[in-house]
C-alpha cells in the first residue's frame, strides 16, 4: 500500500502530541492543488498495489475546498482517503460551512471525526488553542445536524480521569455514531517530546474502569492492549528477543510519500521525510514511479534509523529501566523509540 499525505492547507492547532508536524503554514495554491491531483493519478497509473492520498492537515482551511474535493473524487487510478478528522476551529469559521460539509457528502465523504483531549481546559493546553474545546464540540453538532457521520475520538492523558465526567457529558450531548479510544505513540520527532508531561500510566487509564464502559469500549481489550504498551513491556520483550536490530530489520508493507505545499514530493511522512523526489508538477512521472517501487516500506518509524548506529539491547534496556515503567506509548515500537530518544540515537530522517 502507498500512501501520499498531501499538505493541502494549513492547521488550527499545535497538538503537544502531533506527530506529522501539524500547525499553522503554508498553503497550496487551488491551481497547484488540481494539477498536483492530476498527476498524482497519472503517477498511480504506474504504481502496483493500493495507492492513495490524504488532503491534510486541515483541508477546511482552504478556500476553494468544493473544487478540490470535486477532483480528488474523479480520479482513477488514486483514491482519496478521507479520514475526516477535523479540530472544527476552521470549518466553524467559515461563512460557507454548510456548503463545505455539503460537498463532502456529494463526493461520498460522509464520516467525519473530532478529537477531545478532555474537558475544556485541558484540551484547549494540549492543542495550544484557546477556544478549541468549544470548536470541536460545535463542529460535531453541525456536522451531525447536516447529514454527516461523526466519530470522536478521545485522546488519553493524565488529565482523563479528572476530567472524566465531563467527557461523558460530552459523548451524551453529541451522540457520535463511533467513539475511539486513542493513546498517543512516541515517534522519533523533536516535537513529541511536548507530551511526555501529559502521557498517563496505568494508574490513569485503572481509574477509567467504569467510565470506559460508558464510552462504548472494551475494557478489559483496552486494558491488556495499555500493559502490552508500556515501558516495562517493552524491556520485557526486548529480553526475550527478537532484538532492537532484528526488530528494524522486518519488511514492512505500507510505503508513506509526502507532498508539500510547494508540490515538492517526499519520502516519509510529514516531519519525516528522508528523500525529495522532486516537483510533482514537472518530475518525469515513469521515472519517479519506477524510484517509489525500489522503496522499501515505512510505516514504522524504525525504518528511518540508521540499523548501523543502534545500540546494543543491554544498553537500551538500561536506560528504558530509568523510565517510569508505568507509562503507555500506544504499541511497542513507540515505547522503544522513547528509550533510544533519551539515548539521544540519531536518524536517518531529515529535519
Amino acid at each position: 500500500m502507498i500512501n501520499v499525505d498531501f499538505l493541502l492547507a494549513s492547521c488550527n492547532t499545535r497538538c503537544k502530541h502531533c506527530y506529522v508536524n501539524g500547525g499553522p503554514g503554508p498553503m497550496m495554491p487551488v491551481g497547484d492543488a488540481l494539477a498536483c491531483i492530476e498527476r498524482l493519478d497519472a503517477l498511480a497509473a504506474h504504481l502496483p498495489g493500493d495507492v492513495s492520498f490524504t488532503l491534510d492537515h486541515e483541508p477546511v482551511n482552504h478556500p476553494c475546498l468544493g473544487q478540490i474535493l470535486r477532483m480528488a473524487a474523479q480520479t482513477r487510478h488514486i483514491e482519496n482517503y478521507h479520514h475526516g478528522m477535523t479540530t472544527g476551529v476552521g470549518l466553524m469559521a467559515r461563512p460557507d460551512k454548510a456548503a463545505v460539509v455539503q460537498a463532502y457528502l456529494e463526493c461520498g465523504y460522509e464520516t467525519f471525526g473530532v478529537t477531545l483531549h478532555g474537558g475544556p481546559a485541558h484540551h484547549n493546553e494540549i492543542v495550544r488553542r484557546r477556544n478549541a474545546y468549544e470548536a470541536a464540540i460545535a463542529a460535531g453538532k453541525f456536522l451531525k445536524a447536516h447529514g454527516a457521520k461523526l466519530d470522536v475520538s478521545l485522546m488519553l492523558n493524565r488529565f482523563f480521569p479528572a476530567d472524566a465526567d465531563m467527557l461523558t457529558a460530552a459523548m451524551e450531548d453529541l451522540q457520535p455514531d463511533y467513539i475511539y479510544f486513542a493513546i498517543p505513540i512516541f515517534t522519533p520527532h523533536r516535537n513529541m517530546l511536548d507530551f511526555e508531561p501529559y502521557r498517563a500510566s496505568m494508574e490513569t487509564l485503572r481509574q477509567l474502569r467504569g467510565y470506559l464502559l460508558e464510552w462504548r469500549q472494551d475494557e478489559a481489550a483496552i486494558l491488556k492492549k495499555a500493559e502490552q504498551s508500556t515501558i516495562s513491556a517493552a524491556i520485557a520483550h526486548l529480553r526475550c528477543g527478537p532484538g532492537l536490530r532484528e526488530r528494524f530489520s522486518q519488511a514492512q508493507d505500507e510505503l508513506y510519500l509526502t507532498l508539500h505545499p510547494d508540490c515538492k514530493l517526499y519520502v516519509g511522512n510529514s516531519g519525516a521525510e528522508s528523500r525529495c523526489l522532486g516537483d510533482l508538477r514537472s518530475i518525469d512521472l515513469k521515472a519517479a514511479a519506477e524510484q517509489i517501487r525500489s522503496l522499501p516500506g515505512n510505516r514504522d518509524y524504525g525504518a528511518y534509523y540508521d540499523a548501523g548506529r543502534l545500540p546494543e539491547d543491554g544498553a537500551l534496556i538500561e536506560t528504558l529501566e530509568k523510565l517510569p515503567p508505568g507509562q503507555i506509548y500506544g504499541d511497542l515500537p513507540s515505547a522503544i523509540y522513547r528509550g533510544l530518544a533519551e539515548m539521544g540515537v540519531p536518524t536517518n530522517i531529515i529535519r
